[in-house]
């Protein structure tokens, strides 16, 4: 039953037809089939067209596609119990658990982004192999776990003493409840990591011997990132208005459409980084390739060609990754035989964040640095894999 104060509550007003409850609930849904959908795609990608080569990152960005359903589902309890109608229209018995499901939304939509960030830096570890960008990844991926993992996860878990005083100070128990800044500062390390994530990765980039389309589509995954940032930065502006706000049921429905839509966003975003075989496969003018029909051959033959693993024992699941020691082999070769065309191994098809390195036990062969396997100076046989447009690969020895 609303409440039925007799006495005008400044700032407040009635008006039980005007409601924002159906618009969060929709926001919530469908932001995260959109995440889901991503997710969906990144495993396709990674079981089916590249044969199965799921890795720590695509597991960790399930763990946040499950922590980002719950913060919707808890987003779209809050609504059952009266979020996004007017605060003298919502019944003060159900202001309770309101209050509940806001704290245990706050602590899902943490965890999402958490792991969401961790499965992005699992990536590029898997993907960049100069060791300094490895050192910085190590790096940002200690900072993200202390800052948005334990001081975040400490954060939410004592916002008040006891934790009941959240959601319920009528117990006439004494309590204390963290100051406001304190979730502030939350959301200012959270977008401090977010930068640092999308930027580290960006001067690598820019020395991709790649073709301007496929680098532009490069730019425009990472633009993505900074548009999740922005979504952060807003979210933090509408946090700080919300303590001018009287009626705040109603006014700060704006958060939580914010809140659904960040951590799905990033959620996407993660996968997007994931997703060029899949492109290069159902869309390969997006990538400078060409259509061809089964029973014609590409133009662009260097393009389609790649290094056949058995020619190199070393290489267990693909070609060099970006900045290892044999990619950058390969590359010396190319301008030592005057053929004025780079061409680097994750172009048309091969996707870079799936070629990887693999070593014996001990982390390195015959005498190679750690982690890096040095390619024959002339290996006996090569195996020269031409790719068919119908997918089917022409395989010659030379």
């Amino acid at each position: 039953m609303a409440s039925t104060s007799p006495f005008p509550v400044p700032g407040l007003s009635r008006n039980p037809g005007e409601s924002h409850q159906v618009d969060i609930i929709v926001c919530a849904v469908l932001t995260w089939v959109i995440g889901a959908v991503f997710v969906g795609l990144r495993f396709y990608t990674r079981c089916r067209l590249l044969r199965n080569v799921l890795g720590a990152e695509d597991w960790t960005i399930l763990v946040s596609l499950v922590f980002a359903g719950a913060t919707c589902a808890g987003m779209i309890e809050q609504a059952v119990y009266g979020l996004g109608k007017h605060m003298l229209d919502v019944d003060p018995a159900l202001m309770m658990p309101m209050g509940r499901a806001g704290w245990y939304t706050v602590l899902w939509y943490m965890l999402s982004l958490l792991f969401t960030k961790i499965s992005i830096l699992l990536l590029y570890i898997r993907i960049l192999s100069y060791q300094h960008a490895r050192y910085a990844v190590y790096a940002i991926l200690a900072i993200v776990i202390l800052t948005n993992g334990i001081w975040t996860f400490v954060t939410v878990i004592t916002a008040c003493l006891p934790l009941s005083a959240f959601w319920d100070r009528t117990s006439g128990m004494d309590y204390y409840c963290r100051p406001v800044v304190y979730w502030y500062a939350n959301t200012g390390m959270h977008i401090a990591t977010d930068v640092l994530l999308y930027i580290l990765p960006l001067p690598v980039i820019v020395t991709l011997q790649i073709r301007p389309r496929q680098k532009l589509v490069l730019y425009a995954v990472f633009a993505l990132g900074f548009f999740v940032c922005s979504i952060s930065v807003v979210r933090l502006w509408d946090l700080v208005a919300e303590t001018t706000r009287t009626d705040f049921t109603y006014d700060n429905v704006s958060i939580a459409y914010l809140t659904v839509i960040e951590i799905n966003a990033a959620i996407a975003c993660a996968c997007c980084m994931t997703l060029k075989p899949l492109c290069a496969r159902y869309f390969p003018r997006l990538w400078g390739g060409t259509s061809t029909s089964s029973n014609t051959k590409p133009q662009n033959h260097h393009a389609n060609r790649v290094l056949d693993v058995e020619a190199y024992p070393g290489l267990k699941r693909g070609p060099p990754t970006i900045g290892s020691r044999p990619s950058r082999m390969v590359q010396e070769r190319q301008r030592a035989s005057g053929s004025g065309e780079l061409q680097l191994l994750e172009e048309d098809g091969v996707d870079v964040d799936e070629v990887s390195m693999e070593t014996d036990e001990k982390g390195s062969r015959r005498g190679s640095p750690a982690g890096t396997v040095e390619l024959p100076a002339e290996p006996e046989t090569v195996h020269v894999v031409e790719l068919r447009g119908d997918g089917q690969a022409l395989t010659e020895k030379t």
